[in-house]
């Protein structure tokens, strides 16, 4: 009888044994200035991410959730010449992603309205988005699922033609590239997470903003601290979102590896890739042309059984997971927002989708084994 082997979806544990050296570095620096919160490893960290990014700025947060919410909120201060958004201004998402997309929607005081995604691709359609404009519409959220950058020109052109702001949730994409673009340096602003599950991963909550628009840079700059311009003195009703100094310390020594990381996690894609091939209950991710998709997550569409297969690969001591297995809309808090269409594409995908480990550190063994695993299912079923 095989030996079970138990493969996480992730191991930030391998990731530290080779970068041990280079973030103990950075977070003795943070020790030696004593300033804890928005310290010289914070504006170093958010210096290079722009310059990573090809943006004129980045500014850390204290999620990607207040990434994205405090996005909005400068977005209003902007466009709106108000704090928050009215209830009756409408902004563009998908339903097919982590809960914050919407909530931080809701939370600068909009309505998210829900349209149907691609069905190849899993990201937001363009043209489900330009029947969903109405006069209320004020701007578009797409998600950058998985990984794989949006239909951006798409979207971009959507957009320009309506007057539309674009927030990019490139929470899952950081590095990806869509034409030659870094995702999140596209539309009017992008929100990154550095979650510990994410590509670039911190070792707690940490987000971050990049923008290439002077305003949205300075409404952001003052609403991650409490609304202060000046200190002890708010101008707007703020947050307590700043990016503390050990997280920028990590994400600092991360970065560096960040491309040669997410070369890894193609490298594992297209092993996975090659194997599922001879499977026909699999479909493996598409990847238009002209975009990298950097797998954040490397997700399958099965055809069939796909639960039993879940709970099957789970018993074998492979974490293979459920990214998402709700529509936002079905969510008791998002009952009441608008849907636009029938959803069709995004209700099919979400009986499909299941997610298998990935990461920069899997060993050829791992994937190996995990390949027996869903080949040994298909085949005894």
């Amino acid at each position: 009888m095989e030996r079970k082997v138990n493969v996480p979806l992730t191991d930030l544990k391998r990731e530290y044994a080779f970068l041990r050296d280079d973030i103990n570095k950075e977070l003795r620096f943070v020790f030696r200035s004593q300033k804890w919160v928005l310290g010289p490893q914070v504006y170093k960290f958010e210096s290079r991410a722009s310059r990573y990014l090809n943006v004129k700025y980045a500014l850390g947060a204290a999620s990607g959730t207040d990434a994205l919410l405090l996005s909005l909120r400068a977005f209003s201060l902007k466009f709106r010449k108000k704090s928050f958004f009215d209830k009756k201004d409408e902004i563009i998402t998908t339903p097919f992603t982590f809960i914050s997309t919407a909530e931080a929607i809701l939370r600068a005081g909009a309505s998210p309205v829900f349209v149907d995604i691609d069905p190849h691709t899993f990201n937001i359609s363009p043209q489900a988005i330009k029947k969903a404009i109405t006069k209320n519409t004020v701007g578009i959220i797409p998600v950058h699922l998985y990984g794989l950058p949006a239909d951006m020109n798409s979207i971009m052109n959507v957009a320009g033609k309506y007057g539309l702001f674009v927030l990019e949730d490139a929470a899952q994409a950081f590095g990806a590239i869509y034409e030659g673009k870094k995702t999140g340096a596209i539309g009017t602003a992008g929100a990154f997470s550095f979650f510990p599950s994410k590509n670039l991963a911190g070792y707690g909550d940490a987000g971050l903003i990049a923008t290439n628009d002077n305003m949205v840079y300075d409404y952001i700059k003052a609403l991650r601290n409490h609304g202060q311009k000046k200190q002890y003195k708010a101008d707007y009703l703020g947050y307590n979102s700043r990016l503390d100094s050990f997280q920028a310390a990590i994400l600092l020594a991360k970065l560096k590896y960040i491309n040669r990381f997410n070369k890894k996690r193609m490298r594992a894609a297209r092993r996975y890739n090659r194997a599922f091939a001879e499977i026909r209950e699999i479909k493996t991710p598409f990847v238009p042309r002209g975009v990298t998709h950097i797998y954040h997550l490397y997700t399958i569409k099965v055809s069939s059984k796909r639960d039993k297969l879940i709970k099957f690969l789970n018993s074998k001591g492979v974490a293979a997971r459920l990214y998402y297995p709700y529509l936002l809309n079905q969510m008791k808090v998002f009952k009441s927002c608008k849907v636009t269409g029938r959803l069709k594409n995004a209700k099919r995908v979400l009986s499909q989708v299941l997610t298998l480990p990935i990461h920069p550190f899997m060993r050829d063994e791992e994937i190996n084994y995990i390949v027996k695993c869903v080949s040994r299912f298909f085949s005894e079923k």
